[in-house]
């Protein structure tokens, strides 16, 4: 069995274990156990990747900088052994320091950044753009997510909670009672901070009902822009390798556009649900309200990039443009040497002739 298959199945095994106790602190010697098993088939697997030969790209941009305080075998041992470290690490403040031991958004961002550092140096490197998309990703998701939150309960001393349900009555709750008056919507923006329930309402009117409508914090649009976020910087450090003043500009253009969609989508599905009934906003909510959404998204994702594209000179391509040096081709020698190799060639069957 090869060593990276046995880094993966160990991994999914400590995953399990801790999931396990997440979701009912049921059997603990058994859960200790698989703790054991799993970390030692992932040490294990460790062994075979310092004595890899070194191919190029293989070493993507996430860790880069790493290389001048640790020279590569090392690196190769320290990524995926700071993915289990963290896992466990984890695991054990949240069940032991703030004892909670609900499954969590928060749990399951932990889990696949750790998982992606620890599975980093496996597969081929013909996929390096890609797993350095992915660990970027999840990074930027966790510093949104977890960092940020976590920092600011600690800090402040109340949960993130309040905090979170103002910002979403200020920015969502009152722009979508403001676009249903506009739309000719009797609708009325609550706040409700007693912890009994969704703390954003919205009001209206349904024949001669009135009809109250909870948003939760998935619908709210404060997860989209923080997913759209950690996915553009993601995106454009892979892509154009730097963060200049366009990536910023359609940074931001992003994230309003992000707000603004998911005000639209919200206003029109309670529109909906204004005319035709609180099942037609059910049915329109769960089909094709995201939808839209998502086109909106998208169609903004393709012309943004398209002019990034012409401001930073790339190729069309995502994973395979003038700043991907390190591709390996497939005599193990990148792109670029492969083609003044050709030239050199070349040049030499010329002045034969």
């Amino acid at each position: 069995m090869q060593r990276q298959w046995l880094l993966l199945i160990g991994a999914l095994v400590v995953v399990g274990a801790l999931y396990n106790h997440y979701l009912g602190h049921s059997v603990l010697l058994f859960e200790i156990i698989l703790l054991v098993v799993g970390s030692g088939m992932a040490i294990y697997s460790l062994r075979d990747l310092r004595d890899r030969g070194k191919t190029v790209g293989e070493t993507g941009l996430p860790f880069k900088w790493l290389l001048r305080v640790l020279d590569e075998e090392r690196l190769r041992i320290m990524v995926p052994l700071f993915g289990f470290v963290l896992l466990i690490s984890w695991s054990v403040w949240k069940l032991y320091v703030i004892e909670s031991s609900n499954l969590t958004m928060q749990d399951i961002i932990v889990t696949l950044m750790s998982l992606s550092f620890v599975l980093y140096y496996s597969g081929s490197a013909k996929y390096q753009l890609q797993k350095d998309f992915v660990v970027l990703y999840l990074i930027f998701l966790t510093f949104v997510f977890v960092v940020i939150w976590n920092a600011y309960e600690i800090l402040s001393g109340e949960s993130y909670f309040r905090a979170n349900a103002y910002s979403e009555y200020y920015f969502v709750t009152i722009p979508v009672a403001s676009l249903l008056t506009l739309l000719g919507v009797e609708a009325d923006a609550q706040l409700d901070l007693s912890g009994h329930g969704l703390s954003n309402l919205i009001q209206f009117e349904y024949g001669d009902r009135n009809i109250l409508l909870g948003i939760g914090s998935g619908c709210s649009g404060l997860y989209s822009a923080g997913l759209f976020f950690s996915a553009f910087l993601a995106f454009v450090l892979i892509r154009y390798r730097k963060v200049d003043r366009y990536i910023l500009t359609g940074l931001a253009l992003g994230l309003a556009l992000t707000w603004v969609a998911n005000i639209f989508r919200m206003a029109v599905t309670i529109f909906v649900g204004s005319v035709y009934g609180p099942p037609a906003l059910v049915a329109f909510h769960m089909y094709f309200g995201i939808l839209l959404f998502i086109v909106v998204i998208s169609v903004f994702w393709l012309l943004i990039v398209r002019w990034l594209d012409k401001h930073e000179g790339v190729t069309k391509n995502p994973f395979l443009d003038e700043h991907s040096r390190e591709t390996v081709s497939e005599n193990g020698q990148s792109s670029e040497t492969q083609t003044s190799q050709d030239a050199e060639r070349s040049s030499e069957t010329i002045s034969t002739r």
